[in-house]
């Protein structure tokens, strides 16, 4: 009799909440099921709302040039019918009983992502909908026919976009081995022959529970979440680490010297030209460590008063028109780490060679002289945006789908622990370290420029920029896939 009381006693704190992962954010609490599903719940009574997502680690990451497509082309082919809904139509009637005013799902270089907001009380029901949906999907061949017109409109529809040109083009010179990993859309002609076996093929290896995470916030106990995804989900069967095998850093130095581009977009004013300027940035899941001193630094130098602002602004042979129009960022990512800065400049048909030379030379030279004078001034504003970055990080835990948005983001790109100890890290990160990454990434590395001009600048400068070393891109020289 006591061994029985001793093995309820048991089950009930399994199936409780006292294995919840103690964070430091108020009201997110964290689980891990048997089968390796993550599971972060933000507790949050405002309104009688739940919102849920399932994330899963793969995406543009994942490609290879023989699938590069496919990725998206499931993201779709998840809303087509399932074990439990045989169709799109029986999905959206369920949402819609479910109340449900908007749903979405999306692939990115890093992630693919379902998710939608019920009324507190379906939250069981909603679960429901996207275990369904993600693990036993229909994936008919009918539905795959009709789904890869919709996905090769979509890639279609934007590789002639000039944003999406120039993407591709950093993607081949930073990326030059696997550019494809960037590119989520992937190939239309991958796409075009995909086969159901091919699907069940990246189910099998991605879509598996310890290798995808659930988020659910609002208006929730925590526990009785727990037990209600531990119930749903915990039947999931794991499957082997799909990124055992894939665990290199890519090239980190993949430029031997700059490299120059010019692009002719019709959108871009005959007054004025754009200067984007490329570097290999750090890797999260390598470089950690670079990503602090990396966030420190450009937000001390895109304030609009910032020595770097400054300079460049008053340099009279750049003509930049004030500080909205010139910049410098670094977004962590897992793997695909770059670190960008552009300047919109005025009078393009003037000088130009000679004005994107400047350009690109003031940026390590301004950004050097930044960490070398320190003063009393610097050292002022560089602890004000030390606080400003912990404030903003406190104001984004204040609804549930904004703290939510942030643990996934983490999730994604590097783990849950560089969120919590994020704002540390960087009050943390010194002078020295600042400089480190300097020299790490950006003083004497090759870079990639793009000068972005309009049509009728570029054919009145066409020779001068040819004889000065800059190709042009265009949509077709751009296609890495076909150049494979």
């Amino acid at each position: 009799m006591k061994r029985k009381i001793f093995i309820l006693i048991n089950m009930f704190f399994l199936v409780s909440g006292v294995f919840a992962e103690k964070t430091p954010v108020k009201n997110l609490f964290i689980y891990k099921l048997n089968n390796g599903l993550d599971l972060y719940v933000a507790e949050n009574h405002t309104v009688p709302l739940v919102y849920i997502e399932i994330a899963v680690k793969t995406g543009g990451i994942s490609q290879t040039p023989e699938n590069a497509g496919l990725f998206h082309l499931y993201e779709h082919m998840l809303f087509k019918g399932n074990k439990k809904y045989s169709s799109s139509e029986a999905m959206n009637d369920e949402m819609a009983a479910l109340g449900v005013s908007s749903h979405n799902g999306g692939t990115s270089d890093e992630c693919v992502n379902y998710y939608f907001t019920v009324p507190s009380n379906k939250l069981e029901e909603g679960l429901k909908f996207w275990s369904y949906a993600i693990r036993d999907p229909n994936l008919d061949k009918r539905e795959l026919e009709s789904e890869k017109k919709v996905v090769l409109s979509e890639i279609l529809g934007r590789a002639s976009m000039p944003q999406s040109i120039q993407y591709r083009a950093l993607l081949m010179n930073l990326f030059p081995e696997n550019p494809w990993k960037g590119d989520p859309g992937g190939n239309p002609t991958v796409v075009e022959n995909a086969t159901v076996s091919q699907l069940k093929k990246i189910q099998n290896t991605y879509y598996i529970p310890n290798n995808s995470a659930l988020f659910v916030g609002g208006d929730v106990d925590p526990d009785e979440v727990y037990k209600l995804v531990n119930k749903i989900y915990g039947s999931w069967k794991k499957g082997s680490d799909p990124w055992k095998k894939d665990n290199n850093q890519y090239n980190t130095n993949p430029l031997s010297k700059d490299v120059f581009y010019v692009f002719a977009n019709e959108q871009m004013s005959n007054e004025m030209a754009s200067i984007n300027i490329s570097y290999r940035g750090p890797d999260a899941e390598y470089n950690e460590n670079d990503t602090y001193p990396a966030d420190l630094l450009f937000t001390c130098v895109t304030n609009p008063s910032s020595y770097y602002i400054q300079s460049l602004v008053n340099n009279p042979n750049l003509s930049i028109p004030d500080n909205r129009y010139t910049s410098i960022y670094y977004q962590t990512k897992r793997k695909l780490g770059v670190i960008g800065a552009y300047a919109n400049i005025l009078q393009p048909t003037q000088y130009i060679t000679e004005r994107v030379q400047v350009f690109a030379d003031q940026i390590p030279l301004l950004l050097e002289k930044t960490v070398e004078n320190v003063d009393d001034e610097y050292l002022a504003q560089v602890e004000t945006v030390k606080k400003r970055m912990i404030n903003q990080d406190l104001y984004s835990q204040e609804t549930a789908e904004n703290l939510l948005s942030q643990v996934q983001y983490w999730w994604i790109h590097d783990t849950v622990d560089y969120y919590f100890t994020y704002s540390e890290n960087v009050s943390n990160s010194s002078n020295e370290d600042i400089k480190k990454f300097l020299n790490t990434y950006i003083i004497d590395k090759p870079r990639m420029i793009v000068l972005v001009v309009s049509p009728d600048v570029l054919n009145e400068k066409k020779d001068e920029l040819e004889k000065a070393g800059y190709q042009i891109l265009t949509n077709e020289n751009t296609n890495f896939y076909e150049k494979k």
